[in-house]
């Protein structure tokens, strides 16, 4: 392969930049976005304004239990300031952690099959800090995992560029460093042109690894952290200054053109986004019709699309015959069912082992956070159970299943929690968010998840239980 890049094919715009706390001044080179020779911009983010786009990321908040990390994941550690998204870092204490740091990721929001990832960043320096730009599959796999860029802040001219395949615990990986400048001096562009047949990683322009072979396939999400301490870089140590600073400049991510086709790229908050036909890469061709649906979560109605598309139709049809992207916007349903199980008391009939690990008790899958959740031991059957604390009538139940799901299981009700009711059965469960809607005149107080056949060998895995009604 090539050990260089052509050239973008983009006007450019110096903008200084002022200083952040605790950051030397800087000047960076602002570019216009649009396609690159064999390439069709499909979405981006230049982090302009003074909020972040919450229809484009969900902004984590959790002390994630992973790779001995150090850190919680705090939404007051992101914002923007001067058309950068800033990841900030810092020693103090929340939620049993000693450390904070940001990660923002568009799980739920956006996933693509294949294309180009590019990420223009400025990275943290310092013993402990661990920056990385990567991507994973939106249905909860794990492995494959395509890390774009990793690296350990007290190495800060090193990248890794890695592909994870396999399935767990015999998951394996294959990557390579890139040597380059000072990566906490100033912004650098890190990328990957993921392919069928092939993945290559870039940095500015500059190949530094390729692989042909175990490539993913599969809708995948895009994540951009700092972790901080963990098996990777190792903690912090006192010659570690904080806070730091992961600086984020733009997201950009593009389609391979191929003549005659178009891709409809989609997003929505509080739903979903369904196409017919579907395909997987969102790739059509030229003067194909697509019914375009928005589906609201539950206790939300659709409200308007934005976009190259507009109005508050739906669902409504299109004609491809340009790279499309559109978002559907949610309201809050006045009239529509209620959240009755945030915060409730929970039980369950184990957690996973050791049973003396609170990181995956109960009370995680009714706390309103999808970086904590509730898992069971390996084996049948499991249940998980919420108390409403007074009788309700029950309209529906929300699963958002991590990777171990169920296949089998079945909602029951009571009012006792000795004697149950099933009011809902499911053989084939698919994972990821499942919405259930529960047969009419349902009245109980306490609520459970029954589980008899697991999806794979692991435990059942939920990070929200969440139950819906009305009060009577």
């Amino acid at each position: 392969m090539k050990n260089s890049r052509r050239k973008l094919l983009l006007f450019g715009l110096v903008v200084a930049v002022s200083s952040l706390p605790g950051c030397a001044p800087s000047t960076r080179l602002k570019t216009i976005p649009g396609d690159l020779p064999g390439w069709g911009l499909v979405w981006h983010d230049e982090f302009q304004g003074d909020t972040l786009d919450h229809l484009k990321w969900r902004v984590e908040d959790a002390a994630l239990v992973k790779n001995n990390e150090l850190q919680y994941y705090s939404p007051d550690e992101v914002y923007l300031r001067n058309g950068v998204l800033v990841l900030r870092s810092g020693k103090r204490s929340v939620g049993g952690r000693a450390y904070t740091s940001g990660l923002v990721d568009t799980r739920g929001k956006f996933a693509q099959q294949y294309g180009r990832f590019e990420v223009r960043a400025k990275l943290p320096p310092g013993q402990g800090m661990w920056p990385a730009h990567w991507l994973l599959p939106e249905d909860g796999r794990w492995p494959p995992e395509i890390d774009i860029m990793e690296s350990k802040g007290h190495e800060p001219n090193i990248v890794y560029m890695t592909n994870h395949w396999g399935v767990w615990p015999n998951n394996k990986h294959e990557g390579d460093t890139y040597t380059g400048p000072d990566f906490a001096k100033d912004f650098h562009v890190f990328a990957v042109e993921w392919e069928p047949d092939e993945i290559r990683w870039f940095v500015d322009e500059k190949q530094g690894f390729s692989t042909t072979a175990n490539i993913p396939a599969g809708r995948f999400y895009i994540i951009l952290n700092t972790a901080v301490g963990g098996m990777f870089p190792g903690p912090p140590d006192k010659t570690t200054v904080f806070p730091q600073y992961h600086q984020i400049d733009y997201v950009r991510i593009y389609v391979r053109d191929i003549e005659g086709t178009f891709i409809l790229t989609t997003s929505a908050d509080h739903g979903k986004v369904v196409l017919t036909p579907r395909d997987q890469q969102n790739r059509y061709q030229e003067g194909s019709v697509v019914t375009i649906s928005a589906k609201p979560r539950i206790g939300y109605q659709f409200s308007h699309w934005s976009g190259d598309l507009s109005g508050n139709h739906n669902p409504v049809t299109l004609t491809m015959n340009r790279h499309t992207t559109l978002s559907a916007h949610f309201s809050v349903d006045l009239y529509g069912p209620k959240l009755l199980s945030q915060a409730k008391t929970a039980t369950a009939s184990s957690v996973e082992p050791p049973c003396e690990n609170l990181s995956f008790v109960a009370s995680h899958a009714v706390d309103g956070k999808r970086g904590t959740r509730w898992s069971s031991q390996f084996n049948d059957p499991q249940w998980i159970a919420v108390d409403l604390g007074d009788t309700y009538t029950l309209e529906a139940v929300r699963l958002v299943w991590e990777a171990a799901y169920g296949k089998e299981y079945a909602i029951q009700v009571s009012e006792d929690a000795r004697t149950w009711k099933t009011v809902y059965v499911s053989e084939i469960g698919t994972g990821g968010i499942e919405e259930v809607t529960l047969p009419t005149g349902i009245i109980g107080r306490h609520v459970r998840m029954y589980g008899t056949a697991r999806a794979t060998s692991y435990g059942y895995s939920l990070y929200e239980f969440e139950v819906y009604g009305r009060g009577n």
